[in-house]
């Protein structure tokens, strides 16, 4: 395996004991005043005023301005802590990933953290680890946190979190849920030295007080680590880790599965090593896949948050050529995939036919980054400032689709099982949506049709697919093939459930149209030209059904 000095030094530090990872906690922050917390603020404001590619696109200037203003006016009766949650909240509202005030990679906050790891897995908030002499904690399900209800904790957590989509909470909520700083500056707490978690283990409710232990280490510059246990802790899984889990820091890795037909590899950060670039990695793994033909190539990204994406692309052009007939490229992305290494996942959506498995990633297609870091003048607490706008074709996606849900449950965890991981390996092909529709519509008309949509959006394991573009395929080929009524009925099922998407009425004012249907292909035009006034197909049918009048 091979890792840069970097990343080595970086998993000693993970793995120190608990002893002396307390005594790598910031020595405690000076006292500031009022007018130097308020400095401070200001320098926020200025950092994200002058330095942001666009600082509006999410939120209003008078929104921001508002929230800047009521903070600065109660900073004299606030706290440390309070104030710097304040201002996280106000820079998440920016509404990008890399516009934050994070403590995961900030020792300027030190803020402690209860002896204990959270994670946010499918079915709930968990104690996955705990810090010795706190065993009895592994494997409890959260219910409240300060009495409240562990929704609302999430919720009010969540607005901390800058966020590209669904899946950035999903990373930094559990980390702020164990920072008893945090917990009081927004009601979750009275004390930013402890706090008291309602816990559940089968029957057994409890609730539980916690004081704070230390500031744990920094994060390393762009792998999720949120799934690492210290040395000495005990863990919901007690056995040698998954695959995926096994080596976070190890920053390349090829495993060859020849019992499996299968070549997986792992990417843990888009970066150069000393011994090996990325371009050569992939040339490995393309040299690999030539000499084994394997039925699957596993791509892993899950904990890779990033790095530099210029690296990346004579990487990406070993993976298009390895994919071939015999050969399946499959991509696992989680909540860990952002930044740079959503440039992957945009090259191998746009350039291979790759499937993509597991959760979506933090990042958009298309969005603001390289985040400019700049430390306040008081505090010394680190913002980030996005400086660049980073668009990918048309894709305006709040995410890269995922193919195949494979979320990680709490039981996945525990038992060290890799739902992603194992789906690829189980993967056999289906038949495109599209095409079981048109078999549906030929067998059983409209309810055939029906029957098919509803089926698939009620998969689960399509739940972060991009549907919509699944039943426009499918209306565009129920066109072609004539079935004018049955597209129809597929588009009426689709606008209920999608009603900002202009395609679907588009497709269905088309079909409306050969059918003869004036009323429908009116409706349905006129409903593509509200959410798009420049929508020409809607156009060129409202045209053509007035032409005739205007002839005669």
């Amino acid at each position: 395996m091979r890792s840069s000095f970097l990343s080595v030094l970086l998993c000693g530090l993970l793995f120190l004991s608990p002893k002396i990872q307390a005594q790598t906690a910031s020595l405690a922050p000076k006292a500031l005043t009022a007018e130097q917390w308020r400095e401070d603020l200001r320098f926020v404001a200025k950092e994200l005023r002058t330095r942001h590619a666009n600082l509006y696109h999410e939120v209003s200037k008078a929104e921001l301005d508002a929230a800047i203003a009521s903070l600065d006016a109660r900073i004299p009766q606030m706290k440390r802590n309070q104030i710097i949650v304040e201002m996280m909240r106000i820079v998440a509202m920016v509404g990008d990933g890399h516009t934050r005030i994070d403590p995961r990679k900030d020792a300027a906050f030190a803020f402690p953290s209860l002896p204990l790891k959270l994670y946010l897995f499918e079915d709930g908030l968990f104690v996955r680890a705990a810090a010795p002499g706190h065993d009895g904690l592994v494997a409890a399900r959260v219910e409240a946190i300060g009495g409240v209800p562990v929704a609302e904790a999430i919720a009010r957590a969540a607005k901390l979190a800058s966020r590209e989509n669904i899946s950035g909470p999903k990373l930094y909520v559990p980390i702020y849920l164990a920072m008893p700083d945090i917990l009081q500056a927004i009601g979750l707490s009275d004390d930013t030295r402890a706090a008291s978690l309602t816990l559940r283990k089968g029957s057994l409710s409890w609730t539980q007080s916690l004081a704070a232990a230390g500031v744990d280490p920094v994060w390393p510059p762009d792998t999720d680590i949120s799934l690492v246990t210290p040395k000495g802790w005990a863990d919901a899984h007690a056995g040698p880790p998954p695959m995926w889990l096994a080596a976070p820091l190890d920053l390349y890795r090829l495993i060859e599965l020849p019992e499996k037909n299968a070549i997986y590899v792992q990417l843990n950060m888009v970066t150069d090593l000393k011994d090996e670039n990325l371009t050569q990695f992939g040339e490995r793994i393309l040299k690999r896949a030539v000499a084994t033909n394997p039925k699957a190539i596993i791509l892993d990204l899950r904990l890779n948050t990033g790095g530099d994406g210029e690296l990346r692309n004579g990487f990406i052009k070993s993976m298009i050529r390895a994919e071939d007939v015999d050969t399946k490229l499959f991509v696992l992305t989680a909540r860990g995939t952002f930044s740079a290494s959503q440039f992957l996942l945009d090259d191998l959506d746009r350039l291979t036919s790759a499937i993509f498995i597991g959760e979506p990633a933090s990042s958009r297609p298309t969005g603001y980054g390289d985040a400019f870091r700049a430390a306040m003048p008081n505090s010394g607490v680190n913002i980030r400032t996005s400086i660049k706008y980073w668009q990918s074709g048309q894709d305006m996606r709040d995410s890269t689709s995922v193919d195949i849900a494979a979320p990680l449950t709490f039981a996945d965890y525990a038992a060290g099982r890799d739902p992603a991981l194992e789906a690829a390996l189980a993967f056999q092909p289906q038949p495109h949506f599209a095409v079981t529709v048109v078999t549906a519509a030929k067998a059983s008309g409209t309810v055939g049709v029906e029957k098919a949509a509803n089926a698939m959006l009620a998969d689960p394991k399509l739940r972060y697919a991009d549907r919509e573009r699944l039943i426009v395929i499918a209306q565009s080929n129920l066109y072609r093939a004539g079935m004018h009524v049955e597209g129809i009925a597929l588009g009426k099922l689709a606008q209920v459930r999608f009603p900002r998407n202009g395609d679907i009425p588009t497709v269905m004012a088309l079909s409306a149209e050969a059918a003869g249907d004036k009323a429908q292909a009116r409706a349905s035009a006129e409903a593509a030209l509200a959410i798009d006034p420049n929508n020409r197909q809607a156009a060129t049918v409202l045209r053509n059904l007035v032409q005739p009048e205007t002839n005669g």
